[in-house]
């Protein structure tokens, strides 16, 4: 167990480098372009290929360990053979779909910012089917990401998302003056390219030589992935929500939002991430082993460390914010008046913090027993609830009201609905030992 804590507190020490390059992005980026319309454009484009992107990363790695796990104890070229076979089915799934989003991406625009005009909307468009190109990147990163959580390098994927944010950051600084806005959408894709050539294994490529499509296999991955897919492509779809009901505030706003959202889901949830990645293997080893009482435990554990890291998170993140965006934002195109209305924010984001920061680790369990069907539907329901509070509450009240009502039922309906399917299995495990 201690082992285990040790190699979270490493996996998170990385995530904070990494969450302090995106701050630096942020910085950058906000300096750059100020409170303005083009900015507003890329924060509605990026939206839904960050939540595909973040979703790819989520699901698939929650998926493929314990899949890969039952491969890996039947011999390593079983497990090579059926890794190599089913990265390259997703891939070409995943393109099609990948497709579909690029020629139809006016309408998903028009469908969520309608309300800002057809000028934003076509502007929106442009961006977003450009960036929808890039999803096979991130099938490919994840599969590797998960071989390397499979063998117990926890530290390789975190590393390389590190390495592709740090690029991000340095492209735009460097090309901005070049491209204007469009720096930020390169970026995006760039980001993507470089994760790709340092995550995969060359040695393992060699695998792939004569393979091709095939359902074989595929449809048992698709029955698993699908439902976990569907549903945290809704639990992330917290993103949509803040821009979608932000969208409707006056023009420069919702840079603002985005900027106090970010800091607060950022700052609870990559501090508890390390915690998730390194308890999923895990969980999904002691199950196999019929060691349910020792997971149980760790399960415990594991949510009370995660609950207080985010509450203490929280905290210094309220207090800390005003100064950082005092200090670090204010110049270039973001002024002080721009700082100030951006820090009105912040109580609206307080209590979606703590949600962020513990609802992956009550989902765990679940991915481990394989209950992914189950924790979908639960985060579809979620969401759908979130989405009718929030349009029925901004027809009432203050558009930042209505996003906080969302945002606090979509969290907490996931994390209380998990608890309670895992108190039912919890109690089919010990009647099984």
């Amino acid at each position: 167990m201690g082992i285990m804590i040790k190699k979270s507190f490493i996996v998170s020490a990385i995530f904070v480098f990494s969450t302090l390059v995106q701050l630096i992005s942020q910085i950058v980026v906000t300096r750059l372009f100020g409170a303005t319309f083009d900015l507003d454009v890329f924060l509605a484009a990026v939206a839904l290929p960050t939540i595909i992107v973040t979703v790819i990363y989520g699901t698939l790695n929650d998926v493929l360990l314990p899949l890969l796990g039952d491969k890996k104890s039947s011999g390593e070229n079983n497990l090579d053979f059926y890794f190599s076979k089913i990265l390259i089915n997703i891939s070409l799934i995943v393109t099609a779909f990948s497709l579909l989003i690029y020629f139809f991406s006016f309408s998903f625009s028009h469908l969520l910012y309608g309300s800002r005009g057809e000028v934003f909307v076509q502007a929106v468009a442009r961006q977003m089917s450009f960036m929808s190109l890039s999803y096979p990147l991130a099938i490919i990163t994840t599969f590797f990401g998960a071989y390397f959580y499979l063998h117990k390098n926890f530290i390789r994927f975190p590393l390389v998302q590190l390495i592709g944010s740090t690029a991000n950051v340095l492209f735009i600084l460097v090309f901005s003056k070049y491209f204007g806005i469009w720096s930020l959408v390169y970026a995006f894709i760039l980001n993507l390219i470089i994760q790709v050539i340092f995550i995969i294994r060359p040695e393992k490529i060699k695998l792939f030589a004569g393979l091709k499509f095939t359902r074989s296999g595929t449809g048992n991955f698709l029955i698993a992935w699908l439902p976990l897919l569907i549903g945290y492509l809704a639990l992330r779809s917290d993103i949509l929500l803040v821009r979608s009901l932000g969208s409707t505030l006056p023009e420069g706003s919702l840079v603002r939002l985005n900027l106090i959202f970010r800091i607060f889901s950022l700052a609870t949830s990559i501090m508890s991430i390390g915690f998730q990645i390194v308890l999923l293997p895990q969980l999904v080893e002691d199950f196999n082993l019929k060691n349910f009482r020792k997971a149980i435990f760790d399960v415990r554990k594991f949510k009370f460390i995660t609950l207080g890291i985010s509450l203490v998170v929280t905290m210094f993140t309220v207090m800390l914010t005003p100064y950082l965006i005092r200090l670090l934002f204010v110049g270039g195109k973001f002024t002080a008046s721009d700082a100030s209305q951006t820090l009105a924010f912040i109580p609206f984001f307080i209590l979606p913090a703590v949600g962020w920061g513990i609802n992956n680790i009550f989902f765990q369990p679940l991915i481990a027993l394989k209950k992914q069907k189950e924790l979908g539907i639960l985060n579809i329901f979620a969401f759908a609830l979130a989405w009718v509070v929030g349009s029925v509450l901004i027809k009432f009240l203050p558009p930042q009201f209505a996003i906080t009502a969302s945002l606090l039922t979509l969290l907490f309906t996931g994390i209380i609905g998990s608890e309670i399917l895992w108190q039912y299995y919890k109690k089919a495990l010990l009647l099984k030992k």
